[in-house]
């Protein structure tokens, strides 16, 4: 497999529409989302994740000349996307493969991409959270050194927004119409 890994920046609009799109489409796919589901705006806004983190992509061909085939955000402390780090924690989010290159290593290279730069700009930790429904994820991420950390699991409800609303758990379980996050950490 000939591919690049690289980070795509704020001024590169097609490549920053491109990525919106998959990593919608990797949800949607997956049946993570609906259409409808207030969500899918963030998804698709590659451009802030680009302005306010690390935007990383695997593009095809060896000098990334092809399609984006995957992608990952890498949130460094104090940026707005942080959910789950703390002070000097960085942050994994929206891990996206395409659904039709699934298989080929691609959402284990983006992570490792992810994880060597956090490493390069000092990360002492880093951490994650994942539904609960996503077992593939879980399996990449524990085979990868991540830790489980319940205490880093929280429940949310979607807002119409796209933001959401933490919400305690209701006898260990999540309420009607949350959502579970499993948490996990890194440590270099």
């Amino acid at each position: 497999m000939r591919f690049a890994v690289r980070k795509v920046g704020p001024d590169e609009k097609s490549r920053l529409q491109e990525i919106g799109e998959l990593t919608a489409l990797a949800y949607l796919a997956d049946g993570l989302i609906d259409h409808a589901h207030p969500y899918l705006p963030q998804l698709r806004d590659a451009a802030a994740r680009a302005q306010d983190a690390e935007l990383l992509a695997m593009i095809d061909g060896e000098r990334g000349e092809g399609s984006i085939v995957g992608t990952i955000t890498l949130v460094p402390p104090g940026s707005p996307f942080i959910e789950l780090a703390e002070d000097a924690e960085f942050e994994l989010r929206m891990l996206a493969v395409s659904p039709i290159e699934r298989g080929r290593g691609i959402g284990r290279t983006l992570t490792q991409a992810a994880m060597d730069r956090a490493v390069e700009q000092g990360a002492t930790r880093i951490v994650l959270s994942t539904l609960d429904t996503m077992h593939a994820a879980h399996r990449l991420y524990e085979r990868m050194g991540f830790r489980r950390r319940e205490e880093l699991d929280w429940v949310v409800f979607d807002n119409e927004d796209g933001s959401v609303t933490r919400v305690p758990l209701e006898h260990g379980e999540p309420p009607e119409g949350a959502v579970r996050l499993l948490g996990y950490s890194w440590e270099p």
